[in-house]
Order: C-alpha cells, then sequence, then structure tokens
C-alpha cells in the first residue's frame, strides 16, 4: 500500500491464474491533494501497454471509475 493507492493479489475465476490489482485513487478535481490526476494514470497504462520486456510486469486489463482506476498486472 502507498499514498495513493494499494496492489493486492487477485484471481481470474476462470482460469484461476493470479494477478496483482493495483488500485489508485484518482482526482475528483484539479484542486483537491488526494489522488494521482487521472493524466498520470493513463500515462502510465499507455507505457506499460507499448512495453514487452521480460523484467517489467504486463498490463492484463483496465477497469476504471470516477473515483479510482484498476490496473490488473502480470503478478
Amino acid at each position: 500500500s502507498g499514498h495513493f493507492g494499494v496492489v493486492r493479489r487477485c484471481r481470474e475465476r476462470s482460469t484461476g491464474t493470479f494477478y496483482a490489482a493495483k488500485c489508485v485513487k484518482t482526482r475528483r478535481c484539479r484542486g483537491s491533494r488526494r489522488g494521482l490526476e487521472r493524466a498520470q494514470v493513463e500515462r502510465e497504462v499507455t507505457i506499460l501497454r507499448q512495453l514487452r520486456h521480460p523484467n517489467i510486469m504486463r498490463l492484463h486489463d483496465l477497469f476504471a471509475s470516477r473515483a479510482e482506476v484498476v490496473l490488473v498486472l502480470e503478478l
């Protein structure tokens, strides 16, 4: 866990494969101090989608709401 979010272990029900779910809180308004700006999270997502390296975790899926973004990553 950190200042902006939490990483939890999750499992895909159909295959039983384990993943890391990175739950990141996003800012609701520009003046707020809580959470990351949505642009920062989107930048991380675009970088992770482009990278293919054995030492860097892969992005499996992405879920977003107004309050947070959940990145499902390779464990």
